[in-house]
């Protein structure tokens, strides 16, 4: 096991990331949910959504956490059935203008989303090198676990400009 991978489990065996899991927040996703085949550094998580018509009440991620916790993760929406990413069509929405909108936006990117819009997401941080210095107390550290991930993206699923799917 690497080090990354070693630090990785520790924090699942936190006990913000197990309060988490018991709140009913966020937990690991099942077997049937999960790829042929996958290893580390790939991580699939589900987080609980506010309850919204004709919505799921679960989304799925799927992130590369290699390098954690000196690298932030990557990742965007997850397909447990189809297992592949979520197409964009099939991604949350959010009221427009919204903090919400802004970070699980759909318009940049070729096809399907591969990470969300994020300081936490080093595939969108690696070309916004200014958010370093515009958006400090957001950008990933090596201070950061699993579960402030975790929890930055399902706040934003349960708040007010959650709009559904």
């Amino acid at each position: 096991m690497t080090p990354d991978q070693k630090l990785f489990n520790m924090d699942l065996e936190d006990a913000g990331f197990r309060t988490g899991v018991l709140a009913g927040r966020w937990g690991l996703a099942q077997d049937e949910a999960l790829p042929a085949g996958m290893a580390w550094p790939r991580a699939c998580f589900w987080l609980q959504a506010a309850e919204r018509p004709g919505a799921p009440e679960r989304y799925y991620i799927m992130i590369d956490v290699s390098g954690y916790r000196a690298v932030s993760p990557t990742g965007s929406f997850w397909d447990p059935v189809g297992k592949t990413m979520l197409p964009k069509a099939r991604f949350p929405k959010g009221r427009p203008g919204s903090r919400f909108a802004q970070v699980y936006r759909t318009d940049w990117g070729p096809g399907l989303c591969k990470a969300f819009y994020h300081p936490y997401d080093r595939f969108t941080l690696s070309s916004h090198g200014d958010w370093n210095t515009t958006l400090p107390h957001l950008v990933w550290t090596d201070r950061h676990t699993i579960t402030d991930y975790l929890d930055e993206f399902q706040t934003l699923l349960m708040g007010d400009d959650y709009v559904g799917q």
